[in-house]
């Protein structure tokens, strides 16, 4: 009994086992039938039997090829625009022009074949195209429009849509100011003794912009009080009150990038002053006119293309308060 068991125990694992190894053998069978399958799988173009068919596939495809090149060339440009904007802080208009006409869609081209030959036995010869669809001049261009009008170029190399460091051009600039000022003159004389406390100033200029320079007309005010030291000896009186100028110039300036978004600049003017000083209570309300001269000089933080803001020094000259004067300013050229 117990052999028999023995015996029915070896058949049936013999069973399995050979099931077990035609079932490794199918599955590799399958495996290498599919690969081999799969690796031999012609490209699409080779199912066309035409000549005709194969090349108009291939112009759709070209077709297509292009109209993504254009998009592609599209995003690179708003790209460039955004660094500019964000690296450069400023930006500046420029039309986008695509690489790639595509408005022309692929066509069928129409073959002469020789005469008593079949279609099917032109392979190896080269078709004659009566209607290109695309001439070589269209295919000699580059992916993306890197030479549009308006690009700076350093050593031969396209950097920026614009130049950063030279905004040339003509254009209109306004520009406010305001600062502390410290005269610098003494009034001295046998009658009287005058000197003036530091005070303030307010301007404004506008005018053209032609390449890195201005031209334009500016107003100037500025106001000191006498210092207490300020007196009439006889009979002593102290003075009590303040000196008010008024101005109008010519104004003239030059300014140019230094590095990144810092610029430095230098002007001057010419014109008109009116002062008038009043002391509240002997010497009354006095004024006086002359010729008015200012010099500039300083530094502008440029944010954009059409804002800065300025830190600088003035000198300004009158007769009776002339003064040197920290300014800080906004400019707005447009």
């Amino acid at each position: 009994m117990n052999s028999q068991l023995k015996i029915m125990s070896l058949r049936f694992f013999s069973i399995i086992l050979c099931c077990l190894t035609a079932d490794l053998f199918a599955q590799r069978s399958f495996n290498n039938n599919s690969q081999s399958y799969f690796s031999e799988t012609k490209p699409v173009v080779d199912y066309y039997e035409r000549m005709d068919d194969k090349s108009f596939y291939q112009q759709k495809r070209i077709h297509s090829m292009k109209s993504e090149l254009n998009q592609y060339s599209e995003k690179l440009h708003n790209l460039q625009n955004r660094f500019d904007q964000i690296f450069y802080g400023l930006s500046k208009d420029g039309s986008f022009k695509k690489p790639f006409d595509t408005s022309n869609q692929p066509q069928r081209p129409v073959f002469e074949y020789n005469p008593g030959i079949e279609p099917k036995s032109q392979i190896g010869t080269e078709p004659i195209i009566n209607n290109p669809v695309n001439s070589a001049e269209n295919e000699n261009q580059l992916a993306f429009n890197v030479d549009s009008p308006g690009n700076f170029k350093k050593d031969n190399q396209v950097i920026s849509t614009f130049n950063p460091k030279n905004q040339t051009g003509l254009g209109n600039y306004f520009l406010i100011n305001s600062g502390f000022s410290i005269p610098h003159k003494i009034h001295k004389s046998s009658l009287s003794y005058k000197r003036y406390d530091p005070g303030y100033t307010a301007g404004l200029a506008g005018g053209f912009v032609i390449n890195n320079f201005k031209i334009g007309l500016g107003g100037l005010y500025k106001a000191n009080s006498f210092h207490s030291s300020s007196k009439i000896k006889s009979p002593l009186k102290v003075l009590n009150g303040e000196s008010e100028t008024f101005a109008g110039y010519l104004d003239l300036s030059y300014s140019n990038n230094l590095v990144w978004i810092l610029e430095g600049y230098l002007g001057g003017g010419i014109g008109y002053y009116l002062t008038q000083t009043e002391d509240k209570k002997s010497l009354g309300k006095r004024k006086s006119h002359d010729l008015f001269l200012t010099a500039n000089t300083g530094l502008k933080f440029r944010f954009s293309e059409y804002f800065a803001l300025s830190l600088g020094y003035r000198y300004a000259h009158e007769e009776e308060v002339p003064t040197h004067s920290a300014e800080i300013g906004l400019n707005f050229d447009f």
